[in-house]
């Protein structure tokens, strides 16, 4: 019978060894799979920025960054003009996005 202790007692490491062996015409199969896969990806995806210079805004650190200064300036706006930078903030841009939608579902 075990008593319970506070201490912890090493116990038995397991070894699991699973032997690999080498298959050259296997492995060239699984390049040229992964290398088609991946051609398809790319031929398939769409950016919506041209170059990676433009696409850099999007990365999550500077969205974070991003949503953080958003989030700063709305609160210390609250905190000295009240309500009115909410509509600043949210209302205002909630009104062009709807009229954009309008305006592309038009054309």
């Amino acid at each position: 019978m075990k008593f319970p202790s506070l201490i912890k007692i090493p116990r038995n490491k397991k070894f699991n060894f699973e032997p690999r062996h080498y298959d050259p015409i296997k492995e060239d199969l699984e390049q040229r799979i992964s290398k088609t896969k991946n051609n398809k990806k790319e031929n398939f995806s769409y950016n919506l920025f041209k170059s990676k210079e433009e696409n850099s805004f999007l990365k999550p650190r500077n969205l974070q960054l991003f949503l953080m200064l958003l989030f700063s300036i709305i609160s210390i706006g609250w905190l000295f003009y009240g309500n009115i930078i909410f509509i600043l903030f949210l209302i205002i841009p909630l009104i062009y996005f709807f009229k954009s939608i309008k305006r592309t579902k038009k054309v």
